[in-house]
């Protein structure tokens, strides 16, 4: 059965507000100002009017509608005088436009729904409108509460919703398009708003909570990610698409699991949401732990003693785990790069593009000599091919943290010393080297500077044993050491990789470039 509307149960307590009122509402509609402005006596009423029809709209299943104590009249129509006139100058309704039914600066009438009341305790509604496309996102993102109602859990920048302003995080939803949200799923709900289309009413209560703060910053994105694969995500429609190696500028990190971005060469101009480093780190961990659990627990597998890799996130071996996620960047004016690093498989042709390039620029190009333990032969000179140095000399070097790397070769130890890098440096040459990929997370510095390129197998050329070989593992490296890669050439034709790398080169000193934060600062 449809009750009849509070104010109708009430008319005498009404009628004696609206009488007790009426002196204010007379000395307002014929006040004028000093230029001789003010509001025709038939204008006013019909404002009255508006504005009891705009508080006195309920949703037809709303049972209770609390009345409270109109404390300034004057200050609600102005509200409402000053909303008429810039609607009478607006040409057209902008879809961006918010509409709103909420008087700031009154206590006006506030209605809620019973669901919405706790006991005797009103809540503020407020009511939104904008227009939406069917296949246009709205760029929001929902939660229940603890009290298990539909709240806004976050808003994408350069979303629609961002630019109208209309909602905020943390704003609980009460109605969409006239019709209640209680008892509904977060699917159900994101549902919903995605099929809306044309002009959309919400009827929200606003949150008091402080407006989150806009992060600004850039990161290398160290892995790939596609938010339709990912079932941790809360809304998969919402999320970023990204690979090895884009800038992703980083908009929103309030949420300690979802940061908000976007692809810094799309041209999109509104954000998703990513995966934290947190999470991510937690991610990886857990499938590492996972995998290794489950070969100790094999009855035919051997006893081995596992420990937890992410228990060691917050001390300096951390960095050296094969943990990652994103790397932050600055982007600065184009420079020179010190060191020209060649990343590859063994047998994929490092050494013939290296000794091409020392050979064509000899004067731009220089590889380090290398130290060693060998005794030195008749026809050898010290320091041509190699620094002829003792054993206890290379042990206190290693020990000193004094070689960029070093191993040994028929009982001989064989080391680079970062100190010969730097002299070629000093003489304003490229140092060129040809090292492990273990050895880039020490080159990555901004003493370095260095260019990666890693140099892949041909695909064009029979495959040979030997050659699958090599493409296994080049895809190893790459899978592990990807994001570390600046540029990645196919070896088909040395001359053609020469001029990939001449190139590479050229286009890092003439360019903007994205390197890591700790280069600066």
């Amino acid at each position: 059965m449809k009750m009849p509307h509070p104010f109708l149960q009430e008319p005498v307590l009404f009628c004696l507000q609206l009488l007790h009122q009426f002196p204010q509402l007379l000395q307002f509609i014929s006040h004028s100002d000093a230029g001789g402005r003010g509001i025709p006596l038939l204008q006013g009423f019909f404002f009255i009017s508006l504005y009891l029809k705009m508080t006195l709209k309920s949703n037809k299943n709303e049972p209770a509608v609390i009345l409270e104590p109109v404390n300034s009249i004057r200050t609600a129509l102005s509200d409402l005088y000053l909303e008429q006139l810039l609607q009478q100058h607006k040409p057209k309704f902008d879809k961006a436009a918010m509409q709103t039914y909420d008087n700031k600066g009154a206590d006006v009438y506030t209605h809620a729904s019973a669901g919405q009341m706790n006991g005797t305790e009103s809540t503020r509604m407020k009511e939104v409108a904008f227009e939406k496309n069917p296949s246009e996102p709205m760029g929001v993102t929902l939660k229940l509460n603890d009290k298990q109602r539909c709240t806004v859990a976050r808003i994408l920048h350069g979303g629609m919703i961002h630019k109208q302003g209309s909602l905020h995080e943390g704003d609980e939803i009460a109605e969409i398009n006239g019709r209640s949200v209680a008892n509904q799923t977060v699917d159900q709900l994101q549902k919903i708003l995605k099929e809306t289309s044309g002009v959309v009413t919400m009827k929200i209560i606003p949150s008091l909570q402080s407006r989150s703060q806009i992060c600004e910053m850039y990161v290398r994105a160290q892995f790939d990610y596609d938010p339709t694969k990912d079932d941790l995500i809360p809304c998969k429609e919402a999320g970023l698409r990204f690979q090895t190696g884009d800038i992703i500028q980083i908009i929103n990190k309030q949420d300690p699991n979802w940061w908000q971005g976007r692809v810094e060469s799309s041209a999109a101009d509104f954000a998703g949401l990513i995966p934290s480093p947190e999470l991510q780190e937690w991610r990886v961990a857990s499938k590492s732990k996972s995998k290794v659990d489950s070969q100790s627990c094999s009855p035919f597998g051997k006893k081995k003693k596992c420990k937890d890799k992410y228990l060691a996130k917050h001390s300096s071996i951390f960095d050296q785990l094969d943990v990652i996620s994103y790397e932050e960047v600055v982007q600065l004016p184009a420079f020179k790069r010190k060191t020209l690093v060649l990343v590859g498989a063994p047998g994929v042709g490092r050494s013939h593009i290296k000794n091409a390039l020392l050979t064509k620029y000899p004067e731009k190009f220089s590889y380090p000599v290398t130290h060693t333990t060998r005794p030195q032969r008749k026809d050898e000179e010290n320091g041509q091919e190699y620094y002829f140095i003792s054993s206890e000399a290379m042990t206190k070097c290693i020990s000193g943290n004094e070689l960029l790397e070093y191993g040994s070769f028929q009982g001989y130890m064989f080391g680079t010393k970062i100190e010969t890098i730097q002299k070629i440096h000093e003489q304003g040459k490229v140092t060129v080297l040809d090292v492990e990929p273990q050895t880039l997370k020490v080159l990555r510095t901004a003493d370095f500077a260095p260019l990666v390129v890693f140099i892949a197998p041909t695909k064009i050329a029979p495959q040979t044993e030997n050659l699958q070989m090599i493409q296994k593992e080049s895809d190893a490296i790459q899978t592990t050491y990807g994001h570390f890669f600046d540029v990645v050439l196919v070896n088909n034709d040395v001359d053609e990789s020469v001029k990939g790398v001449e190139e590479a080169m050229e286009h890092a000193t003439s360019t903007p470039q994205w390197v890591p934060v700790s280069w600066v600062y």
